[in-house]
């Protein structure tokens, strides 16, 4: 993870790469819970000119809502594997 300002392409390419792996990672892990959430995408905003990469988690329906939160819930009470 950068800790500065990026200073190159390459600054910038890694900061998109991170989120972008950290969104495919996110996905798997919901669609492993039966959860999709359909506008899962790297901020593109933090990405061109940030130096964190940030992951913009979407809008949902209200059922997908309710099984996030039921998952959640799950974890919290059993402990993450």
């Amino acid at each position: 993870m950068l800790t500065e300002e990026p200073q190159s392409r390459d600054d910038w390419r890694q900061v998109a790469k991170e989120a972008q792996e950290a969104r495919d990672g996110l996905a798997a892990a919901l669609r492993d819970a039966g959860i999709t959430l359909p506008s899962l995408s790297p901020d593109i905003a933090t990405c061109a000119g940030g130096t964190v990469a940030l992951v913009d988690l979407g809008r949902c329906d209200v059922a997908t809502a309710r099984r996030l939160a039921s998952a959640l819930r799950e974890v919290s009470r059993h402990g993450a594997p």
